[in-house]
């Protein structure tokens, strides 16, 4: 039986729910969701690849009733890839029995017929993290070998990560921690889309019309209170040679990668200070106009992992984050967002949140070690990092 999916316009609520099953907001634009009435699985290398077939055949199979006709409509799917090809948790793409779709002040549901998978009762989680499988001291001694590893090879950068924990008893509920995070971060993607949740400062990639676009973040300094002094860290952040290093290599790299599928690749010639409450960022943002037939899977499939979640040359950086790293980053640092079937869709890095496990939430925060990193400094960035899920659970 094929999948049968109606589209219809609704009223614009006055709030978003926070309780949907799957959430993808930012600022004005929201996907909220329930339930699933089809789930795809992959693994290993050429899961992505496997993603983008499976979803290209359901496309072709269903059956759209579709009222409203507007970018992003149509059949929406869910989808979380691991950021390992080895990892043993699936990247996964769904589809939502429900799906809530907001954008520019007009909404329309999405609705799919099909036999429902079943809700998981879920739990409000303790909020306490504790230390992970990498402390503090541990993280600077990888730093340390890191910087001393590209000293002496060809890598140029590395993406390390730490990692804090929160025992659960069963699967948490996470509606408060992504409103918190939602009204605290609202210019970042805010999501919780299978076993993965946060609020990304990081677009992988956008698809609409035939057009891409993507922004690159590398390069961290942490928010001054006075605001003099705030203006000084962003200026120092723009004329950090370290950071500048460090952010030249994943804006090159994205463009390098974008290139053999689109007619035309355009990039900032300098990049800007990107302002969160937390931090600032080096940012860079890349456009470009896809070729005929290339859809937004085929991209990212070559895409990541980019050198912001990975390092550069990206082989050697991804094999030295399996030697130093003692877990699996699952969906972490890896795409996540949705897809329609009109070729829409919206991929950002999962940063600044979590993995759900099978006893604890994983949360992680991880940099960019170039041959300037100092092993302190590279720890103060993580932690940084972690307000944003220490914030959502407090």
């Amino acid at each position: 039986m094929p999948l049968k999916i109606s589209v219809r316009s609704v009223a614009v609520p006055d709030e978003l729910d926070m309780s949907a099953s799957s959430v993808f907001i930012r600022q004005g634009h929201a996907i909220l969701a329930q339930g699933e009435v089809l789930r795809i699985e992959a693994f290993g290398e050429n899961r992505i690849a496997e993603l983008a077939q499976k979803w290209k055949e359901l496309i072709a199979s269903a059956e759209i009733d579709n009222q409203v006709e507007l970018p992003g409509s149509g059949i929406i799917a869910l989808t979380s890839i691991s950021f390992s090809a080895s990892s043993p948790a699936p990247s996964v793409l769904y589809v939502p029995k429900t799906a809530l779709v907001i954008k520019e002040g007009i909404a329309f549901e999405i609705t799919a017929e099909n036999e429902s998978i079943d809700a998981i009762e879920t739990k409000k989680p303790s909020g306490v993290f504790l230390p992970g499988d990498l402390s503090a001291s541990s993280f600077k001694e990888l730093v340390q070998r890191s910087v001393s590893i590209i000293s002496k090879t060809e890598l140029d950068k590395v993406v390390l990560s730490r990692d804090l924990v929160m025992p659960i008893s069963q699967r948490p509920d996470l509606s408060e921690a992504i409103q918190k995070l939602h009204e605290r971060y609202p210019h970042c993607w805010t999501y919780a889309i299978g076993d993965v949740f946060g609020a990304s400062p990081e677009l992988l990639l956008r698809a609409e019309s035939g057009e891409v676009s993507a922004r690159v973040l590398a390069g961290t300094a942490g928010r001054g209170t006075d605001p003099d002094v705030d203006r000084a860290i962003a200026e120092g952040l723009a004329h950090s040679h370290k950071n500048r290093h460090e952010h030249d290599y994943a804006a090159k790299s994205m463009v390098e990668r974008l290139e053999p599928f689109c007619e035309v690749v355009e990039a900032d010639s300098e990049p800007f200070s990107l302002a969160l409450p937390d931090l600032w960022h080096l940012a860079t943002d890349v456009r470009g106009k896809l070729k005929t037939g290339v859809t937004l899977l085929d991209v990212i499939a070559e895409l990541h992992p980019t050198a912001a979640v990975a390092g550069t040359p990206r082989l050697m950086a991804q094999e030295l984050i399996a030697e130093l790293e003692p877990y699996d980053r699952a969906g972490y640092a890896g795409p996540v967002g949705w897809l329609s079937s009109d070729g829409s869709g919206e991929l950002a890095i999962a940063l600044r949140g979590g993995v759900i496990e099978k006893d604890q939430i994983r949360a992680f925060a991880g940099c960019g070690i170039v041959e300037e990193s100092d092993p302190q400094a590279e720890l103060d960035e993580t932690d940084l990092k972690f307000r944003a899920v220490r914030h959502a659970f407090s």
